[in-house]
């Protein structure tokens, strides 16, 4: 764990990656950036159209059946786990009992149709930006520890010095996202091999990633079940 939170801070200080972060967050820009968290209504405990129109801007398309269930068939549910998930909890600061309440929505999420690791936790970092951090392929594979995430994320924040160096990242159009969020951008950037993260990195004048190509698969699972033994993701 401590050589991944390492390799991840080192490659968070790569040249130019400022510049490419505070272009992702510019409204003359073609990314997500700030729209992701603001866009339309975001209220506390239900999931709106608006949020699931703020997750498509992170690549995700979502399938009309599990549109309905969201907000439909399954909205009560929904609503009712999301009421028992923190949101004013930073995830370096929570607690094993905090990142464990995630894991009943979590399970409802990705057994609704086309909806997988990526789509799950881009919802939840919409819904609770503080606590829950987007987990695609992307940062999945930049972290190196399937299974164990969202702790190496965790452990990583919970460095007073590597939340300084992820603020210094922040632009002054990201003013009022979370630190999660601009720690996802930042991986995104580092590690993403789309089209738009190439074309991020080309114009702050950055290398492209260390690794080779992105891992075709990556398997599902909830987040981190701290409390339990059955980790998959």
């Amino acid at each position: 764990m401590p050589a991944a939170v390492q390799r991840l801070r080192r490659s968070l200080a790569a040249p130019g990656l400022p510049r490419a972060v505070a272009a992702y967050f510019s409204p003359d820009e073609s990314f997500a950036g700030l729209s992701f968290t603001t866009l339309g209504s975001n209220p506390r405990d239900e999931v709106t159209a608006d949020d699931l129109l703020a997750v498509s801007l992170l690549d995700i398309a979502w399938r009309p059946d599990a549109v309905r269930q969201l907000l439909g068939a399954d909205a009560g549910t929904v609503s009712r786990l999301l009421a028992a998930i923190s949101s004013d909890t930073d995830l370096w600061e929570a607690t094993d009992e905090d990142i464990a309440a995630v894991d009943p929505l979590w399970d409802v999420l990705v057994r609704m149709p086309g909806v997988g690791t990526a789509t799950a936790s881009k919802l939840l970092a919409r819904k609770r930006p503080r606590l829950c951090p987007v987990s695609d392929k992307v940062v999945i594979q930049a972290v190196g520890l399937p299974g164990w995430t969202w702790e190496a994320l965790r452990c990583l924040l919970q460095d007073p010095r590597a939340r300084a160096e992820i603020e210094l990242l922040r632009p002054p159009t990201a003013a009022s996202a979370s630190l999660l969020r601009i720690l996802d951008v930042a991986i995104w950037i580092r590690h993403g091999h789309s089209r738009a993260a190439d074309h991020a990195r080309r114009a702050a004048g950055m290398a492209p990633p260390e690794h080779g190509r992105p891992l075709r698969r990556v398997q599902a699972g909830p987040p981190i079940r701290v409390l339990a033994p059955a980790v998959v993701y």
